[in-house]
């Protein structure tokens, strides 16, 4: 019987008991000697399971579990073999190469025909004929310092033997204190401790840095942690020396490594694994010992004398690429893409289907997938979402086969790409010199033209966010020099207001520190409009590049110094304060201005105020600051502190639980009754990070005269023409604005025509939400594939219906997305595969209203609804042994109801529904 995972801990926590980090003398030779064959029985463990539940007090993904719950049922095996280690050069001190070879080899399988319930048993597979070729290593003083390996000897075997001599390492002359090791992990901080001269353990907890082979590993993560994923590792050996030799007489070693993802802790899965590796014997044997005068040499002479050709290498496990889905159930693209279809859009069937064409779309040719996009242009819009998220040279070179950009008539499909590029979290660096000479082209629709500048602004931040070199000179020079420098010379040339603001949003979704001196400069030269474009830019860049040296500007544009500027623009000046701990001294002047409010400037003023007791519920320093000079100051009255105004600002927690909160923030701004300035915006946060997800807000000018007599036409609106439109950003990635109308006589065309009367969708798509992708070589050997990919399918309509006769007004924005989280965690080899799957699916809306009746006065009630929708969770533990009918297959599902929700927005809003509605409660 060999020991279970919960012994081996039961042994390691009292063997640990006893030992402590003290100076430990070791023998100054430990050596395997020439001549002798040390024969051991091995045993390597392998479990996987879903990670362990986590506490509300335990959301750092450790591993807490709360309350005495049952484990759940876990997939994994054993392989049992017989090791041989035997010296064949030993020509120098302290060092030898050892030759380690297995002998029939066994896997066992879980099972609940074994023994004991969920036990073990045999179960025949490729081990049982499995060419067993030995494996080299350079042994230099308790350090393994290089593996020959023969060439195209199985790699799954390979990476077994590096576990195995990995467990020889205990370095000559100390055995206590933290080290630097090589190991089939990379290169590990490993603190030893010891009892004595016969005992020594071993600890590490992970984060080893990847060395040579292990850089070949593929990897990619989000740039935001909110969206990436964390491994938690614990790895300890307890190895037991030979009194006469002074070699391994006995070694244990367990490692667990939990794997969550950041926004939802409980999606991914725990490895655990055990290595038994104890000496049976020693006999003799004087077979192909070799004299050479190096390492390198005895290498050559081994080689020709077994005449097998031999590979160098260092003790990291090779990474060996298996197909991320096999077996009947895999589907193919004819299946998925019935899924892509426009009905479809906003469903968990079609972000799943995106998910696994994406998959597939990364590891096919640029051909192929040509081939499938001219074979569905029905479902082409979706195809391309899939080209954009897969973020490799094919995909590209192949969307862009298929896409016309000289149209000016059908610039839909285009566009849609352009968007996928601009939201992938893993673009192609290969996009950025094509639509760059798309950019300086120029294109005939003015619409994709600016599509095309903020889109390369936006991959040009995320590669350099990402740190993507490329290898290549000139197309690294293009993405850290000359796309910047392109844009700010273009905004300099620029002598229409339409087009500085243009690449003012593109320097949004650049996001270079190097261009705040030009957003600041265009802030306080510019015409309002502009200047309010521009403070935008600046409200979008991460609060670590705002400089103290800006802080004055954007006090003297709260405060209107020097200037008229749009209360837009001061508005955006006072969040990026607030948010980056504004000084007493600060606090004291903003209140100052808003106590000496006026009638005319009752809303920006009561819209500040708000924004105010927004951010005092998350900064207690702000709160005391401002609860001490309202002290202070006196205006602890009605007077200083009611609303004179409309306006408000708010926000509320969606979602909240162990893994962080969902939160929206709603901004409303009113001019002369009538809306000016709204914004809906959403944050994913985690324990030490956040995402601000989604943007949505809404501009109008120049309507109050619809509202208002003469004499209440707001200062900002005096001689600004009629307008209306949307702006959208996504993940930080601003898109092009969507405009209603400019002017009353297309307003008034809009109103006769009823042309926003019916639902129109203004923007869909799918996108990859998360896209984490690690290869974590184990302690043991095994290598761990980890892929999480978060789809997300979204479609953002609204209408809107105007009744000039009645003088109402009705509007709707409808949210609709769904979101699939994907996390497959792999350990496979050629011999067995083993796997846990965790899927997270959720269809959800969110409905925004607003109605308005000016008839007598003016009344609006806002009203935020999310109607109940459904989370499914899914969890599959699979194992199958290639070349046998043998699967097994696990699995757990779980449903949990979200009841639909009417948020209460504030007080105001709530008294004027009620007047509006009063004949209806």
């Amino acid at each position: 019987m060999f020991p279970s995972f919960a012994s081996l801990f039961l042994v390691l926590a009292i063997f640990g008991s006893h030992c402590h980090q003290a100076p430990g003398k070791s023998a100054t030779t430990r050596n395997y000697e020439v001549g002798s064959v040390y024969t051991y029985d091995y045993v390597l463990g392998l479990e996987l399971n879903e990670p362990p539940a986590v506490s509300a007090k335990d959301s750092n993904g450790a591993g807490g579990t709360s309350g005495q719950v049952k484990p759940p049922s876990t997939v994994g095996y054993k392989v049992l073999t017989t090791v041989q280690v035997r010296p064949v050069w030993q020509n120098e001190p302290g060092g030898a190469i050892l030759e380690i070879t297995l002998s029939r080899p066994q896997l066992q399988i879980k099972s609940r025909k074994a023994p004991h319930p969920d036990g073990f048993r045999d179960h025949t597979s490729q081990l049982d004929s499995a060419s067993l070729h030995p494996l080299y290593v350079y042994w230099k003083d308790g350090i393994i310092q290089k593996t020959y390996s023969v060439t195209n000897d199985d790699i799954s075997f390979v990476n077994i033997k590096k576990g195995i001599a990995n467990l020889l390492q205990i370095p000559t002359g100390t055995t206590s204190g933290t080290v630097d090791e090589n190991t089939p992990m990379g290169q590990c901080k490993v603190t030893y401790e010891s009892c004595d001269t016969r005992h020594v353990t071993k600890h590490l907890t992970g984060n080893c840095e990847q060395l040579a082979a292990a850089q070949k590993f593929p990897s990619s993560t989000h740039s935001s942690r909110v969206l990436g994923a964390d491994v938690q590792s614990n790895i300890t050996v307890r190895t037991i020396l030979t009194r006469e030799a002074v070699v391994v007489e006995e070694s244990e070693a367990t490692e667990r490594h939990t794997v969550r993802t950041t926004a939802k802790q409980e999606v991914g899965a725990t490895i655990n694994t055990s290595q038994s590796f104890k000496l049976t014997g020693t006999t003799s044997s004087s077979d192909n010992i070799v004299t050479a005068s190096s390492a390198e040499a005895a290498i050559k002479e081994i080689a020709k004398i077994s005449g097998l050709q031999m590979t160098t290498d260092s003790l990291v496990s090779q990474y060996e690429k298996f197909p991320q889905c096999e077996g009947p159930n895999c589907k193919n693209y004819d299946t998925l893409i019935k899924s892509l279809d426009y009905e479809s859009i906003s469903t968990n069937k079609m972000a799943s289907a995106f998910i696994q064409i994406v998959t597939k779309f990364r590891d096919a040719s640029a051909d192929e997938i040509e081939k499938i996009l001219n074979a569905n242009k029905k479902n082409l819009p979706a195809l391309l979402d899939a080209c954009a998220a897969a973020g490799t040279p094919s995909a590209h070179k192949a969307a862009m086969k298929v896409l016309d950009f000289e149209d000016d008539d059908f610039i839909s499909n285009p566009e849609r790409y352009l968007l996928g590029l601009s939201l992938s979290p893993t673009p192609a660096p290969e996009a950025i010199p094509d639509l760059f000479n798309l950019i300086k082209k120029k294109m005939k629709s003015s619409k994709l033209q600016e599509t095309l500048v903020l889109s390369i602004a936006a991959l040009v931040n995320t590669l350099r966010t990402n740190n993507r070199r490329t290898g290549s000179p000139a197309l690294d020079k293009l993405i850290d020099v000359e796309v910047e420098d392109y844009i700010v010379k273009s905004l300099e040339d620029c002598t229409e207001s339409s087009c500085q603001q243009m690449y003012l949003r593109a320097l949004k979704n650049l996001k270079s520190k190097a261009t705040l001196p030009k957003l600041f400069e265009i802030i306080q030269s510019s015409d309002p409009k502009t200047g309010v474009v521009a403070m935008k830019a600046v409200h979008a860049f991460p609060d670590p590049l705002i400089a103290v040296t800006f802080r004055p500007t954007l006090l003297k544009v709260v405060q209107q110094l020097g200037k008229k500027y749009d209360s837009s623009a001061r508005t955006l000046a006072l969040d990026i304060l607030l948010r980056n701990k504004p000084t007493r001294e600060e606090v004291l002047q903003i209140l100052h201005l808003l106590k000496n409010h006026d009638s005319q400037h009752a809303e920006v003023t009561t819209f500040m105020w708000n924004r105010v007791q927004e951010f005092m519920e998350t900064n207690s320093e702000l709160a005391k600051f401002v609860n001490d000079i309202i002290t202070e100051e006196g205006l602890q009255t009605y007077h200083h502190l009611a609303p004179k105004g409309l306006s408000t600002a708010f926000s509320r927690t969606f979602t909240s639980g162990p893994s962080g909160n969902t939160s929206f923030s709603n901004a409303i701004e009113m001019s002369s009754k009538i809306l000016k300035r709204s914004s809906f915006d959403v944050y994913i946060k985690s324990s030490d990070d956040s995402l601000h997800l989604l943007s949505l807000g809404i501009f109008a000018g120049g309507l109050s005269s619809f509202a208002s007599s003469n004499n209440e036409v707001a200062v900002d609106e005096e001689s600004e023409d009629a307008t209306a439109g949307m702006e959208l950003t996504l993940m930080g990635v601003q898109l092009r604005p969507i405009v209603f109308f400019t002017g009353k006589g297309e307003l008034m065309s809009l109103v006769w025509s009823g042309a926003g009367s019916e639902r129109t969708s203004a923007i869909k798509g799918n996108v990859l939400l998360q896209d984490e992708k690690q290869v974590i070589p184990l302690y043991c050997g095994l290598v761990t594939d980890i892929n999480i990919q978060g789809g997300l399918s979204f479609e953002l309509a609204g209408q809107v219906q105007i009744s000039l006769w009645y003088r109402t007004a009705n509007s709707l924005v409808e949210n609709k997305a769904a979101l699939v989280l994907q996390s497959t965690i792999r350990v496979d080899t050629s011999f067995v595969k083993s796997r846990v799957d965790y899927t997270v699916a959720a269809e959800a809306s969110l409905h925004f209203t607003s109605d308005i009746n000016f008839s007598d006065g003016v009344l609006m009630c806002l009203k935020l609804t999310q109607p109940e929708f459904n989370i499914r969770q899914n969890i599959h533990k699979t194992e199958r042994i290639p070349g046998s009918k043998h699967r097994l297959r696990k699995a757990k599902y779980k449903t949990t109801p979200v009841p639909g929700i009417t948020y209460a927005l504030n007080k105001k809003n709530s008294q004027l529904c009620g007047v509006m509605y009063k004949d209806e409660l």
